[in-house]
């Protein structure tokens, strides 16, 4: 589906005439006009403005090609495709940034925009700004640097105020450097943690079996994120309790576990910690 299609698609289903989106883009009706008509496509930039006030990614607004590097974004072929552990080909990274299910070179995501914003530019013929705007909102939604970037926005202000930038800053780097094997292991972790919490609270005992093996699974988890050298059974146990003062958190196992299973998840990891429990 091309631009034009798109955007006639979602200003219909936010109720919006040419007129009332043009006031909150702060154009013309006829710029709206001739942008639906395929006349002209809006500059990165208005494309942002776009994305933001119908509430749409603005991945999905781009007219991407089908196969891109999740890490760079940059278009693949073939040819071009990284390699996973096995040695076979994935299709889902560059061959230059990606090899035997690795990053070739740990970065982070502004290094990698100003690292290749300048071949984009010459490439495509645009401004060097303007491959800098694109890939400024690209790269936010590309696999390597999603996670990274989501939980910034959501948690970085409270994580950096509680733990200091070093820390998170050091947890960030660790994850943009897992390999997929590694990140598949966490994301299966983090699903065998919700099971196991609702299991636990089933049984409702914070001091039992099932609840010291959620706690040691809650640790295992933490440890990917953090590293062996980060990890501590007081900060462990300090992140837990934190999110019972953070609603985002009570939601997510709340919803996912049962009502009151942010609440046992905490009781849990204290005890298990008060018994030792936690290697």
């Amino acid at each position: 589906m091309d631009f034009s299609t798109k955007l006639i698609e979602l200003r219909k289903r936010k109720g919006l005439t040419q007129e009332g989106l043009a006031a909150k883009l702060y154009v013309t009706r006829q710029a709206v006009s001739r942008w639906e008509r395929g006349e002209v496509v809006p500059g990165i930039d208005m494309m942002k403005l776009i994305a933001n006030v119908l509430d749409e990614p603005i991945m999905h607004l781009l007219d991407l090609p089908e196969r891109y590097c999740e890490s760079c974004g940059m278009i693949l072929t073939p040819a071009d495709y990284g390699s996973d552990a096995d040695g076979s080909k994935d299709e889902h990274y560059c061959k230059w940034g990606y090899e035997q299910g690795k990053y070739t070179y740990e970065t982070t995501m502004d290094a990698m925009i100003e690292d290749c914003a300048p071949r984009l530019a010459e490439n495509t013929g645009m401004s060097r700004d303007e491959a800098v705007s694109l890939m400024g909102a690209v790269l936010p939604h590309l696999k390597r640097w999603s996670a990274v970037h989501a939980n910034e926005m959501s948690y970085g202000k409270e994580a950096r105020e509680r733990y200091g930038d070093a820390a998170v800053d050091a947890a960030n780097e660790r994850l943009l450097g897992m390999s997929e094997a590694e990140w598949s292991a966490k994301e299966t972790l983090e699903q065998a943690i919700i099971e196991q919490l609702k299991a636990a609270a089933a049984v409702g005992n914070a001091m039992g079996p099932e609840a010291a093996k959620l706690a040691q699974m809650h640790a295992q988890w933490i440890r990917m994120q953090w590293g062996e050298g980060a990890y501590s059974l007081d900060a462990h146990v300090a992140l837990a309790q934190s999110y019972l003062e953070d609603e985002r958190f009570v939601d997510y196992y709340d919803a996912r576990a049962g009502e009151g299973a942010t609440a046992f998840l905490v009781e849990a990891i204290e005890a298990a910690m008060g018994d030792g429990e936690i290697d």
